[in-house]
């Protein structure tokens, strides 16, 4: 008897295609509820790789076992039985072809509907198509963003699956700052290939903006281009293009995804706050007080947060369901409790707190609201539930700078120098030119400062102020290195530059500001900064 003969007998064959047939349900049902639970986008090609390792042990086990009605028998003992085997194995032959066809009907009817029956509803008639352009402005006031799948223009098909995956990972990490709504995958993956009417893509997926984006591959680098459009007009809101080299294709992809994300919100916020600021202050709903109130914030002064406060306070009156602007208030007035502009901070900052518990049950998987909510608790003195709530901003919005700068100044405060450092220069990883990269270097001087390591320490004090020149606790950083350099008179020249910026500076409202979970350290600063004239 050949080979292939003795392998349908033992239905091996049979077998094998059912598994295929369940491996392509599981894959197709993988990849459609992937975006929509905001699991990790590298996870249908997870249980792609399971299926595919996992095909031949599953032949094996067809050739060394059969199904009786007895159960599973190793094959050689149900042929030692006296029986003949044949119609035991054509009873399985059977079982097996109903399960074939099942399977393979299953799976023909998941591809169909996910490559073609959206397809259908995403490009209507123009009637539909001048009836839906009015659901960007549906969702609370607040524009949507579809990711359009990547384009491969290398010569090897293979890189479009990286160029899905990149796009894939984008739509996750973009859902995952919650301020404004995502169109699914499903959705917006049916414009794929060819020259795309972004008008007519953007009515029918009702969102304003539209992420296009390319991939090139030359030997073992790729090149990735990107670029976020408003849709109404036809701008580049702004792109940006991204070199790497392949050696690990899931690190590569997960590095320009976070990269990427993290850029095009910065601009997208500009860009509505340009709009916001085009239209007059009766008219404006509570994501364009949002995003003025945004602009606002980062300039990072008592005119900006004051206005910041203004807008946070309406957008989240105009739109009680909204955590972020609370998120927001929570940053705005405990900043100015940090730099000496509120007058009763012991108030502020319990207020601070319940501001941002509010802002996390209305949506506790906003990251901005979990970022302000551990800040509060720092603030207040609860260490232990601060950093709890800045490590599950990071796991919701891994590619949030904000979220990492927080977490940083909470690790620094638990005296955790080393995982401040390296929360601190992720966020200015994922945000080099934006103000909270100038911001952690604040965090990076201290803890510097703490491991010992007072050049490094000066030279963040020192990048803090050039980009920040009014924010005058970079003088005290300043001087706290300069006296472990033993460079005690510059470090008196520090502290009487913080005192012009803020006369009533002292030891006490540093500690107030600063202290630490490790007495040691407290008491080390301390003596530091006494050395250089602050009582």
């Amino acid at each position: 008897m050949s080979l292939f003969a003795e392998l349908k007998r033992r239905n091996v064959v049979k077998v094998s295609a059912a598994y295929l047939a369940l491996g392509w349900v599981v894959v197709e049902v993988t990849t459609t509820v992937t975006p929509l639970l905001n699991l990790p986008a590298w996870l249908p090609t997870v249980v792609l790789w399971i299926g595919i390792i996992g095909c031949p042990f599953v032949a094996a086990f067809a050739w060394v076992y059969e199904l009786t009605p007895d159960g599973l028998r190793r094959e050689d003992a149900v042929g030692a039985e006296g029986g003949s085997p044949a119609p035991r194995a054509r009873r399985t032959a059977r079982r097996l072809d109903y399960l074939i066809f099942a399977l393979v009907a299953l799976a023909i009817a998941l591809f169909a509907y996910d490559r073609f029956g959206q397809r259908l509803a995403a490009v209507p008639s123009a009637p539909a198509v001048a009836e839906a352009g009015s659901q960007a402005q549906a969702l609370d006031g607040r524009p949507a963003i579809a990711v359009l799948p990547f384009d491969n223009l290398s010569s090897d098909p293979e890189q479009a699956f990286f160029a899905d995956g990149l796009a894939e990972d984008l739509i996750t990490r973009l859902a995952s700052w919650r301020a404004f709504p995502v169109i699914a995958r499903n959705s917006s993956f049916q414009y794929r290939g060819g020259n795309v009417d972004l008008a007519r893509a953007s009515a029918a997926l009702g969102a304003r903006y539209l992420v296009q984006g390319s991939v090139r591959r030359a030997d073992n680098r790729i090149r990735v281009t990107a670029k976020l459009i408003d849709a109404s007009s036809g701008e580049h809101v702004w792109a940006n293009t991204y070199d790497g080299e392949i050696a690990d294709v899931f690190a590569l992809q997960d590095e320009l995804g976070g990269q990427i994300a993290a850029e095009m919100v910065i601009d997208l916020n500009r860009a509505e706050a340009a709009r916001a600021q085009q239209r007059g202050t009766e008219d404006l709903e509570a994501w364009s007080l949002y995003q003025l109130g945004l602009q606002n914030a980062d300039r990072y002064s008592r005119e900006g947060f004051a206005a910041a406060r203004e807008q946070f306070t309406a957008a989240a009156d105009r739109d009680p369901r909204f955590a972020t602007p609370l998120a927001q208030l929570v940053f705005v007035n405990l900043w100015e409790v940090v730099l000496g502009w509120n007058e009763t901070p012991v108030e502020t900052i319990a207020a601070a707190l319940e501001v941002a518990r509010r802002a996390t049950s209305l949506d506790p998987r906003d990251p901005a609201a979990q970022a302000a909510l551990g800040w509060a608790y720092v603030m207040s003195g609860d260490i232990d539930n601060g950093l709890t709530a800045a490590r599950r901003a990071v796991e919701l919005n891994p590619s949030m700078p904000e979220a990492w700068g927080w977490l940083s100044w909470n690790l620094l405060v638990a005296s955790d120098a080393k995982g401040c450092i390296e929360a601190a220069l992720r966020a200015q990883r994922l945000n080099p030119l934006g103000t909270m990269s100038s911001i952690v270097n604040d965090n990076l001087s201290q803890a510097y400062w703490q491991l010992g390591d007072y050049d490094a320490g000066l030279r963040a004090a020192r990048r803090l102020l050039a980009e920040l020149p009014e924010y005058f606790l970079g003088h005290v950083f300043v001087a706290m290195n300069a006296v472990g350099l033993g460079r005690v008179d510059e470090a008196r020249a520090a502290i009487e530059e913080a005192r012009r910026a803020y006369p009533d500076l002292s030891l006490e409202f540093v500690q107030g500001m600063y202290g630490v979970a490790r007495p040691e350290i407290d008491a080390r600063r301390n003596a530091a900064l006494r050395q250089a004239g602050l009582e």
